[in-house]
């Protein structure tokens, strides 16, 4: 169950990871298509906004992803499971550290137990609020092209 779960995580840090590189590709996209109307003066306003919406947005999902680590309480063990908990030793330490950890059952679940939380509470959901916000400002570039746009020009 604990690895089942696990692999739920990283196919959901996998998923925001598709949808952020799919929201830059398309405001990558149409924001030079947006630009090439600038010339028009009556839609300007309409344009500007839409590409300062639209670039935001691209920042969002830039953030979204940035590489998060897990956030170890200063003092506290570290995680052997996962890749950031392996940094700090070198590999003879590592190993003890693993035996001494698989010798007990209890121990393993409690770093599996550790290695899903952490990486709920800091890797997705910094994620998804990322994700979040980039939908916010996609879905507003969308919306200031509409009303200042679309709207002088059906006038």
């Amino acid at each position: 169950m604990l690895s089942s779960t696990q692999s739920k995580h990283v196919q959901y840090i996998s998923l925001a990871d598709r949808r952020a590189q799919v929201v830059i590709t398309i405001n990558a996209f149409l924001i030079p298509l947006a630009i090439s109307a600038y010339q028009h003066a009556q839609i300007r306003l309409g344009i500007t906004l839409y590409v300062l919406a639209a670039a935001l947005s691209i920042f969002f999902a830039v953030m979204c992803l940035m590489p998060k680590r897990y956030q170890t309480a200063a003092g506290s063990k570290s995680n052997l499971l996962h890749f950031s908990g392996i940094w700090q030793y070198d590999e003879d330490t590592y190993k003890a550290l693993m035996r001494e950890s698989l010798e007990s059952r209890n121990t393993i679940t409690e770093l599996m137990i550790s290695d899903i939380y952490h990486l709920s509470h800091d890797v997705l959901r910094p994620k998804f609020q990322w994700m979040r916000l980039s939908f916010y400002a996609f879905l507003a570039a969308l919306a200031s092209a509409l009303l200042f746009i679309a709207l002088p020009l059906a006038l």
